[in-house]
């Protein structure tokens, strides 16, 4: 799938728009899935009409109230087992591409967000890295309407190393599968292109 060149946000049709809008909603909204546990906060975003009805059609499900309190504390637990313990492979670009933090992915992050006037500082949640996919999901969402170029570049250089971790925590199910699946949609959406026969060096 190849992603349609970005029209400028005042010349596209309203219901090109509308869906656009969306996109990054959810885009933001999954970002902040990988960075942090869920909170009661963030279940009382998923209950707004808009975002349930995405999140359901992409299988993404969210407790009633009466059951939150023990689904949270297991949610807990499954976020430090897939995304917190170094074996699991943190979501971190320049670890899966270099081994380490720090590496030449994080440098020309840095550098995007400067030229788009993006400050890192307190968006990205437990000081995450700013290549982490969370870190990048979020990049991308504040650059899509205002720094096309940047948001590309994104697109381009920064996404398709996630899509083997993705699949890998896709396949353990449960409500972090449905996530993983959901972001795979996301950046599928965006055309980001495949790594065929790329290796999970943590497995």
């Amino acid at each position: 799938m190849s992603a349609s060149p970005q029209v400028p946000e005042d010349a596209a049709p309203e219901g090109a728009l509308r869906e656009r809008q969306a996109l990054r909603a959810s885009a933001e909204f999954l970002a902040r899935l990988l960075l942090v546990e869920v909170d009661e906060r963030t279940l009382d975003t998923a209950r707004d009409p808009t975002i349930r009805t995405a999140l359901g059609e992409l299988g993404i499900e969210f407790p009633a109230r009466e059951e939150q309190q023990a689904w949270l504390e297991e949610r807990a637990a499954e976020f430090h087992e897939l995304f917190l313990r170094p074996a699991s492979g943190p979501l971190v670009q320049s670890i899966w591409e270099q081994g380490r933090y720090g590496g030449d992915a994080w440098v020309r992050v840095r550098h995007l967000a400067r030229r788009a006037g993006f400050e890192f500082q307190g968006e990205a949640a437990r000081g995450a890295a700013h290549d982490h996919l969370g870190s990048l999901l979020l990049l991308w969402v504040a650059c899509d309407s205002e720094a096309q170029e940047v948001a590309g570049e994104i697109t381009r250089a920064h996404f398709a190393w996630a899509l083997a971790p993705l699949a890998r925590i896709q396949s353990t199910g449960g409500f972090y599968g449905a996530v993983a699946g959901a972001v795979r949609a996301l950046l599928d959406e965006l055309g980001v292109p495949s790594r065929p026969g790329e290796r999970d060096p943590f497995t």
